[in-house]
């Protein structure tokens, strides 16, 4: 019982440290460090991922049809930006400015 206790006040610690350092903004710099190694291992760049996910976050209309072409579409243009796309270059230039 002892050591489930000293756990969990070691676990409470480490999590208020975490979340005052988060809100303090101290891990800014990591935050984005980490969005990127994600973003990497994915095969995509912010702005391939921004494009994608723009373009898929609202459904222009309820027939199913239209909605596979619409996400088809956000995935091929947000293809063309990211890694080993055509305009690959250009999405890492607007990566950095994101």
């Amino acid at each position: 019982m002892a050591n489930e206790i000293v756990i969990i006040a070691i676990f409470t610690l480490i999590a208020v440290a975490v979340g005052a350092a988060w809100v303090g903004g101290y891990l800014d710099k990591y935050q984005a460090k980490a969005q990127n190694a994600a973003l990497d291992a994915m095969g995509e760049n912010r702005a391939s991922y921004g494009l994608k996910s723009t373009l898929k976050s609202q459904q222009l209309s309820e027939d199913k049809d239209l909605n596979n072409l619409q996400s088809d579409v956000a995935d091929t243009a947000g293809g063309l930006v990211g890694k080993g796309g055509v305009g690959e270059g250009v999405g890492g230039i607007l990566s950095q400015g994101l």
